[in-house]
């Protein structure tokens, strides 16, 4: 039963991840309301991405860094795409 369980939970984590995962090259273009904004940054554990308002939930689905003293978290999609990319 737990091999059951295990199997099953990664393959549902993997099919969820290839759902969420944005293609490294076009990051995903929709921003929410301030509201919404505020209700779904709770949802996730760092929150969400500055560009495209993405939830982060792993340590390694962002990129910190400072602009005019303020933190900046962006998705890695965003990253590589504002980065030089894709951005022109």
């Amino acid at each position: 039963m737990t091999t059951t369980t295990a199997t099953n939970y990664w393959t549902a984590t993997a099919a969820a991840v290839a759902v969420a995962t944005p293609d490294a090259d076009v990051p995903y273009n929709f921003k929410l309301t301030p509201e919404e904004r505020a209700t779904k940054s709770g949802q996730h554990q760092f929150g969400l991405c500055d560009s495209c308002d993405t939830g982060l939930n792993d340590r390694a689905d962002f990129h910190c860094f400072f602009n005019d003293d303020k933190m900046v978290l962006t998705c890695n999609a965003c990253d590589s795409y504002f980065d030089g990319g894709g951005a022109s």
